[in-house]
């Protein structure tokens, strides 16, 4: 009988003791997972920043041993994909996001950050112009924000004298049949002849390396049509800064001549007859046309012409970062340590003149990786450099006003807009193409009957 008893009162024990395991498991999993939110929303504390400096000395050193290592073994890679994950920063405070830090070391081994210009550098003799320009030439054409190995695998001459505005169109690699859509419609080749004042160039970032087929099938489509550029990045969610910088480096070193850079989404319509019309113009019908405008509300293309100092988009104002782990567009205290973002342009439609290209350009080849390129250049970059943005709303179509204007409700002469709102259906896309054919043929008639009752008026004169 005292043994029966001892058994269940060991029994007993053994049931207390799994319990009092399985609170205190889930006790420690409570307290680690409340001092890692802890830990990411505290600000550059003492212990945040030691663990940051030993985490960039071991990084450091692991990235100086790894070039050791390959250029002992003759294995340089300048066309390294960089690896799409960049959830991880190393920049508690605002200031990174204005000019490169120390501090901002990438994880990414495919990522070296930018040095520091040394005092003795800075106050070293000036080399010879033609040195110092060629040798700061060539280290920019490698250099994209932190990436030093930066280069185009598939790339496009230069843009002729006679552009006026480079439209550039951000595409995924797999988005072959929106680049169609758009060479058969806003981007056709009578919108971007020889005689238009519009170029229009496809950028997109690497593949895969696995995946070679995709890669063939990128080269066959850009022998064919000749209007691709492509960064050795990789085409991912998180690298969308690298195109958008990508963006501004090609037209600062291929377009010189243009005034404008025009960057859109592939799911975008752009009115590129209208736009065509109003470059187009003579600066004497702008004058006119400025003047009998108020001077709060200029007209479309008095602003196109204006030819500098134009950020010109639909502006995002007031907008609150998104801490949730549930968003994809999650961006942690180390990443992003303020509540709001300042002002930004959606990157589905945005205008620069050619001077905030080279102004944003320049301070984002000096500034630390922020992934939500939207906020980051047009509005963190521009902030930093003055830049203000001018308001497309006015100028952008909307749903209801493209399905009015689709079934027939309003009339396209009578609606002055430059681009659609994003996410624009492909037979929505086709539809506005074919009311432009449309109208341009029955004008087209229209002249030619007047031509002809003309001619038969004076020979009956």
């Amino acid at each position: 009988m005292g043994a029966v008893n001892r058994a269940k009162n060991n029994h007993t024990m053994d049931k207390r003791s799994l319990c009092c395991l399985i609170i205190c498991v889930n006790l420690c999993f409570v307290i680690w997972l409340v001092s890692v939110q802890q830990l990411e929303a505290t600000d550059d504390g003492g212990a945040s920043s030691s663990a940051s400096s030993a985490l960039i000395a071991s990084t450091q050193l692991q990235q100086q041993q790894q070039e050791a290592q390959s250029s002992a073994n003759g294995s340089s890679k300048p066309n390294q994909i960089h690896d799409p994950s960049r959830t991880q920063q190393l920049s508690s405070n605002l200031s990174s996001y204005y000019y490169y830090s120390p501090s901002l070391v990438s994880l990414d081994k495919a990522a070296t950050p930018a040095p520091m210009p040394t005092i003795a550098s800075r106050l070293s003799l000036p080399s010879s112009p033609s040195t110092s320009s060629s040798s700061s030439s060539s280290a920019d054409d490698s250099q994209l924000i932190d990436l030093h190995n930066f280069a185009y695998t598939m790339g496009q001459p230069s843009c002729e004298a006679h552009i006026q505005a480079l439209i550039l169109v951000h595409t995924a690699p797999r988005n072959a049949e929106k680049r169609t859509l758009i060479r058969q419609t806003w981007g056709s080749r009578p919108m971007t002849n020889a005689n238009s004042p519009l170029r229009v160039v496809f950028l997109l970032g690497a593949v895969n390396q696995t995946e070679h087929q995709l890669q063939h099938s990128l080269s066959l489509e850009n022998v064919r049509h000749g209007d691709m550029v492509q960064g050795n990045f990789r085409d991912a969610y998180r690298n969308m800064t690298y195109k958008h910088v990508m963006a501004l480096k090609w037209f600062n070193s291929n377009c010189p001549n243009a005034q404008l850079l025009i960057k859109v989404d592939d799911d975008v319509y752009v009115n590129t007859p209208q736009l065509i019309k109003l470059l187009r113009d003579s600066p004497t019908n702008s004058n006119l046309t400025m003047s009998s405008s108020t001077p709060a509300t200029p007209s479309l293309r008095s602003l196109l012409q204006q030819r500098h100092e134009l950020l010109f988009c639909r502006p995002v104002l007031a907008t609150r970062v998104k801490r949730s782990y549930r968003s994809k567009w999650r961006v942690s205290f180390r990443e992003f340590p303020a509540h709001y973002y300042p002002p930004y342009c959606p990157g589905f439609a945005i205008v620069y003149s050619s001077d905030v290209v080279q102004r944003l350009y320049q301070a984002a080849q000096h500034a630390g990786y922020f992934w939500v390129d939207d906020v980051h250049i047009t509005g963190v970059l521009a902030q930093q450099t003055n830049t203000t943005i001018t308001n497309l709303q006015p100028y952008v179509l909307y749903r209801l006003e493209c399905e009015r204007l689709l079934s027939g409700k309003s009339d396209l002469e009578q609606q002055e807009f430059l681009f659609t709102w994003h996410s624009i259906a492909p037979e929505q896309i086709s539809a506005l193409w074919q009311l432009h054919v449309a109208q341009n043929y029955t004008l087209t008639q229209r002249n030619v009957q007047l031509d002809t009752d003309m001619d038969t008026d004076s020979e009956f004169s």
